[in-house]
């Protein structure tokens, strides 16, 4: 009778995981605020802006020359002389409007490419803290049962003593007992590592290792409300940059194209010689012979040609990925909606009253109980884990459909 009560008590200890602290849509601002990398891609911005205003400048800057000259007459005496010679570059070919091209594409892209790192910083960090929500209930989870099974090892092992049970019970005790210090190790070592992730995800510092995150409902019939391979290739900012580097270097292509085209300097010299005044006006053009920069030319078109077949084949990935996604956000939307079913019919705590129930009438023998409380601690977990690939499919959907805000669309608090 000691025995049961026991075991009755430690039935009732184990219940369901409940969490109040961390939202995922705070996490996924607090990342947004203040990770690191956000603060990298505005400076990136800016570089590229500032090489924008570089290239928007003229570039030839006005040159001036003034040459002093002494120097003896041949019928005697000296002269002073002087030459002044102002001297302008001019650029042809539409050189500068290449540049420009060439540099305010590049400020799009930097643009986009800051969007798109404060999307998967916000993926990242929605799936840390799911990440940390599951590994923190199945610790919990694995410390009762563990708790749970040393109890009864040692009440077994008393039992023993009395003559109430046999060594196979206190070998079956002890079995089960080490499969669930070994679980619950690697449960720990598994929590240890999303706790890292998540500090690495948010960017944040300090120890939060008492966090206590928590998840609204997933609704299991939210969908998308137009085609996801429109939504993903019209949405996502990956994309747009890269179309936008496609278009920086095409105007780098066409301005390799420019250079062959020399340029033109033009000076202006006003001067005094031996008395006489000299205005004189020059033109100088270097001659493309030796080098005519066609393989510039070639390189950068090349360049060109090179990033638009991979623009056209990250497309192609893109859509393959969205199929994906949705694929398995779909079978895991049905899992979900399968065990929401299953658990209504058959809850853990029915489970666990049925056992205590049939341990008390002396239907269940010590192997027997034991085999329920894994399978009712398996069963949670198993759940859980269900759960937390809905999570995930969810995020995933939400990444490459290029919308962060889908995440917590179809969720109920």
């Amino acid at each position: 009778m000691r025995i049961r009560l026991l075991m009755i008590g430690m039935l009732l200890c184990i219940h369901p995981f409940n969490t109040n602290a961390v939202t995922l849509k705070a996490a996924m601002d607090a990342a947004v605020e203040k990770h690191p990398m956000l603060t990298i891609s505005k400076m990136q911005i800016d570089g590229a802006q500032g090489e924008l205003q570089e290239q928007g400048s003229y570039a030839y800057n006005p040159e001036l020359s003034v040459e002093p000259q002494r120097r003896k007459l041949n019928g005697g005496g000296t002269s002073h002389d002087y030459y002044v010679t102002l001297s302008q570059g001019v650029e042809l070919g539409g050189k500068q409007k290449y540049r420009e091209l060439s540099a305010q594409a590049a400020v799009e892209a930097a643009k986009l490419e800051s969007d798109n790192m404060y999307q998967q910083v916000s993926f990242n960090a929605a799936r840390a803290l799911v990440g940390l929500y599951f590994s923190k209930r199945e610790l919990v989870w694995r410390n009762q049962q563990t708790r749970t099974l040393l109890q009864l090892h040692k009440a077994v092992t008393r039992q023993m003593e009395l003559g109430e049970a046999n060594q196979l019970d206190v070998n079956l005790s002890q079995a089960s007992l080490t499969q669930a210090i070994n679980a619950e190790s690697q449960a720990n070592r598994e929590h240890a590592m999303n706790v890292s992730r998540y500090v690495i995800a948010v960017g944040a510092g300090g120890d939060i290792e008492n966090i206590q995150p928590e998840l609204p409902k997933l609704l299991v019939g939210w969908q998308p409300l137009s085609d996801p391979v429109e939504i993903a290739m019209n949405s996502r900012p990956d994309i747009a940059a890269k179309r936008q580097r496609l278009a920086q270097y095409s105007a780098q292509a066409d301005l390799a194209d420019a250079n062959r085209i020399p340029d033109v300097t033009v000076g202006l010299m006003a001067g005094r010689e031996a008395g006489d005044k000299l205005v004189s006006l020059g033109f100088t053009m270097p001659i493309p012979v030796l080098n005519s920069h066609s393989g510039a030319y070639r390189a950068a078109l090349s360049q060109a040609s090179a990033y638009k077949t991979e623009l056209e084949w990250f497309e192609q990935r893109v859509k393959l990925e969205v199929q994906e996604a949705k694929f398995s956000h779909t079978t895991a939307m049905q899992a979900l909606l399968a065990i929401s079913k299953a658990q209504g019919k058959n809850s853990s705590s029915d489970s666990i009253d049925l056992a205590k129930a049939a341990f008390d009438a002396g239907e269940l023998n010590i192997e027997a109980l034991v085999v329920h409380i894994n399978q009712i601690l398996e069963s949670r977990i198993n759940s859980a884990a269900i759960l937390k690939q809905g999570w995930l499919a969810r995020i995933r959907l939400a990444e490459v459909l290029g919308h962060p805000e889908y995440i917590l669309q179809g969720t109920q608090e």
